[in-house]
């Protein structure tokens, strides 16, 4: 087929063929089942899917896929309906589509969508590979020979060319292609080929129709192109009579129009006698649709402030209004005069002015309101088509389960639950690699073989549940396996050997938090690599995905007893409500789902635990963080810090609470996030930006990313996975050089800064676990700075040493009560005082 005819059928093609090998692939497990247990027609519908597909794939040309369909339609034609299909069978059916599948992904991105291992692949659903025929087998093959091979792609070619838009002589190709046609119709009648004859002639027909070009000769090439492969199985029919099944007639099988822009399909007649039609429709067209919209909201917006706009010149006009009143009667009392008869008049115009204005008011404010209305109902129904069931993510994995169960010798049973909760399509389509991750891992780390199970007491097929369970705005998928759960000890172990942290670090880790370093990239336990394992890839994706869609990923384990995976997303990535809050001069948009309240603190509400910062909340103690360093902005002075009371928003995610200190609260308004693209994409904390009523583009918050960061397990993993940073504040360069040095080589990371000014700025922007510095300074020294670090809640547990050459008495207790932790006299730091001071003021090294 012409390519650039290819490229523009193809997006309708690959989403029908992906709609349909899901479809084959669940009926074709169902064969498995003895005949009463099977849903009624399973095998003829199963049939009439395959069908269809080898049609599609026959009317552009794709010869791999072709025949990979027809193989398995083949083989559907020698199972008994009552008995249950092989297992071999069902397992070759499997690798098929799966093999389709990856063709159809080289198709998505371009590259030309060949089937990998054809031949093989043919001869484990026993057939031959007959991709090329010789001249020899063609003549061999029935009547018509080579001849009527050549006329088909003769044919097929001549539509190519008249369905492009650019034909110079479209009267003499339509001529050529007429009498091709009709040749092959003679050779047809000749052998007594009745149905090649009949549909060589419709194709002449066809052809005869698309001479006159427009809209007719579109859909007249949809009809021969209906005919042309109605004729190549026919062609088949002659040459291969066995082939022939009267149980199954060929159709027609459905064929793209010229320039298809979507692909309408009909329902089953309700009992009503209407007809439901779907038309599928290209996400990018819905987000265009969704941006229109979002430009008619914020129309909505600035007209309703032209409304509030009325209403205020409205009561204006009524004060000037009340003010000329009290003028004109005043004159009228002090005897009237020439100025009291167009001061009235002017009263009068006054009124007629302010009724006009409150009109205008009133019906700017209606249709406003109508405007609300019709942009909600489109906004709903845009949201409603870009839902989808859980069903289209969850139906495939059946078919992985499958094949990585019986290539790793295993007994699976897997249980689908949620499947008719509604998501995002984009949510379904960003899933799809994560979940099979996840199955596959559950299938080979968590499920033991057969045999240990039974020694284990437990079953010997393994129980494998993956399920989606609506949470009000947002959803979780959990994938749960009852096999021997996670190992933390060996989990360590590779930790180590891959070098994602040294043994110490590894040996300071909770359970908890061992078991969640699996999300890490280039973490497998396998040693050796796999089809299945080994590679260092797979469960990283998970939470990366769950990051990108504004969610989080998390795991959970019993020992013995199994592994349970949780990814929490939001039901939509379309507009959702979120709140606006300040931070400095910044304002941010965060997901209103997950802020349980806006509150405010008392300086007697917050305190520190373990070197951490918490704040009093209904009896408990919850991370209290400032969400300008969170999300990376300078930080600015708490209110606590002058005896203000502090306003903060608790985010809550299930059993997740943080509370995070802001400015203000701005506003609520609904948002359209839109993704900040490939180059922040490694910006864990933004979900995205979206445009504010006024015009104004804000960033949106990923608030379970901000939850995840929040976690005391969560931050001790990542400090205590690497060695903690500390900042060397000093003026002269050369001992601030010298001190840097020293603990570099110690294998500290060391921020520098040369006076206790630029020190404070520094920790502003930098979380530094330990501060040394010197006292005489300009502008803030060393004992200045040491006060002020201890004063404030946010850094008062950060230890402080003071390096000087004062070495008195005086000195060292002025040092100390101004809240060091450590002195040292500038000699001592050679004899290696320095380096043993730090080590004991960082007993945990990632606290």
């Amino acid at each position: 087929m012409d390519p650039q005819l290819l490229r523009s059928i193809w997006p309708v093609f690959a989403a029908e063929t992906r709609e349909q090998i899901q479809a084959i692939g669940s009926k074709v497990l169902g064969l498995e089942q003895p005949a009463s247990a099977r849903e009624p027609d399973l095998l003829p519908s199963l049939k009439r899917v395959v069908h269809s597909l080898k049609g599609s794939a026959a009317s552009l040309g794709l010869d791999d896929i072709e025949r990979i369909v027809h193989a398995i339609e083949d083989g559907l034609s020698h199972v008994d309906v009552d008995q249950p299909i092989s297992r071999g069978s069902v397992e070759a059916m499997l690798r098929g589509l799966s093999a389709i599948e990856n063709a159809l992904n080289r198709g998505d991105a371009g590259e030309q969508p060949v089937v990998e291992g054809v031949s093989a692949l043919l001869k484990a659903l026993g057939h031959e590979d007959t991709a090329a025929p010789t001249s020899d087998e063609a003549a061999s093959a029935g009547p018509l020979g080579e001849d009527g091979l050549k006329a088909l792609v003769a044919l097929e070619a001549a539509l190519s060319q008249l369905v492009s838009p650019k034909v110079e002589d479209r009267a003499g190709a339509v001529r050529a292609a007429v009498d091709q046609a009709h040749a092959l119709r003679h050779s047809a009648e000749a052998v007594q080929a009745d149905q090649v004859a009949a549909l060589a002639e419709a194709a002449a027909l066809g052809f005869t129709r698309m001479e006159e070009g427009g809209d007719a000769a579109g859909q007249a090439a949809s009809e021969v192109a209906g005919a042309l492969v109605d004729l190549r199985m026919a062609l088949g029919v002659v040459e291969d009579a066995g082939a022939v099944r009267e149980a199954e007639p060929v159709k027609p099988a459905p064929a793209p129009a010229a320039k298809p822009a979507a692909r309408a399909t009909a329902a089953p007649e309700g009992r009503s006698g209407t007809v439901d039609r779907a038309v599928r429709v290209s996400v990018k067209t819905l987000d265009s649709l969704a941006l229109q919209v979002e430009h008619l909201v914020s129309g909505r917006s600035q007209q309703g402030r032209r409304t509030e706009g009325f209403r205020s010149l409205t009561d204006q006009a009524h004060e000037v209004l009340l003010h000329l009143e009290r003028a004109a009667s005043q004159l009228a009392m002090a005897g009237g005069g020439p100025a009291l008869e167009p001061l009235r008049t002017g009263v009068g115009l006054m009124r007629t002015m302010q009724k006009r204005l409150l009109e205008h008011a009133k019906e700017a404010h209606r249709d406003g309101e109508q405007q609300s209305l019709v942009a909600q109902v489109i906004r709903d129904d845009l949201r409603d088509l870009r839902m989808v069931p859980a069903s289209q993510v969850l139906e495939p994995l059946r078919r992985t389960v499958r094949e990585t169960a019986s290539r790793l010798g295993k007994e699976v049973t897997l249980e689908l639950g949620g499947t008719d909760v509604r998501l995002d399509r984009r949510i379904v389509d960003a899933l799809k690699d994560p979940l099979v991750h996840l199955v596959r891992n559950a299938i080979d780390h968590g499920l033991e073989m057969p045999a240990a199970r039974k020694a284990a007491g437990k079953p010997e097929t393994g129980r494998l549940s993956v399920r989606v369970e609506a949470r009000g705005t947002r959803i979780g998928v959990i994938v749960e396996d009852d096999g021997a759960g996670l190992d933390p000890v060996r989990v360590r172990a590779t930790a180590v050997r891959r070098g994602l942290m040294n043994q110490e670090a590894a040996d300071k880790l909770s359970d908890t938090q061992a078991a969640r370093l699996i999300f890490q990239p280039g973490f497998s336990t396998r040693d050796e690599v796999t089809s299945t394992s080994g590679r260092g890839v797979g469960l990283d994706v998970v939470l990366a995905t769950a990051q990108r869609l504004q969610g989080s990923a998390d795991v959970e384990y019993t020992p013995g007893k199994g592994t349970r995976f949780i990814v929490d997303l939001p039901l939509t990535l379309a507009a959702a409500l979120g709140l606006l809050v300040r931070t400095g001069t910044a304002v941010t948009a965060i997901p209103s789902d997950t802020v349980k309240r806006v509150l405010r603190l008392d300086a007697d509400d917050v305190g520190t635990v373990a070197g951490r910062v918490v704040a009093r909340l209904d009896g408990e103690q919850l991370t209290f963080l400032s969400l300008a360093e969170a999300i990376g902005l300078p930080r600015m002075p708490l209110a606590l810090e002058s005896g203000r009371r502090q306003t903060a928003v608790l985010l809550s995610l299930g059993e997740e609470r943080v509370l995070y200190a802001i400015d203000e609260v701005v506003g609520q308004q609904e948002l359209v996030v839109r993704s900040l693209g490939k180059h922040l994409r490694d910006v864990t904390h933004l979900a995205g930006a979206a445009v504010l009523d006024d015009g104004r583009v804000v960033p949106v918050l990923n608030a379970p990313e901000l939850l995840r960061a929040a976690k005391p397990d969560t931050r001790a993993a990542v400090g205590e996975s690497k060695m903690p940073r500390i900042l060397v504040c000093d003026d002269s360069l050369t001992t601030r050089f010298a001190m840097k040095s020293l603990l570099e080589i110690a294998g500290y990371p060391v921020v520098t800064a040369s006076d206790g000014e630029e020190a404070w700025q520094v920790l502003e922007r930098v979380h530094c676990h330990l501060v040394v510095s010197d006292w005489q300074m300009p502008r803030l020294d060393g004992v200045g700075l040491a006060r002020r670090i201890k004063g404030h809640p946010m850094f008062r547990r950060t230890p402080i040493i003071l390096v000087t050459s004062l070495d008195s008495n005086e000195d060292r207790a002025a040092g100390l009560e101004a809240g060091a932790d450590g002195y040292l006299v500038k000699r001592e730091v050679e004899r290696g005082k320095l380096l043993e001071l730090v080590r004991q003021l960082l007993p945990s090294s990632a606290a």
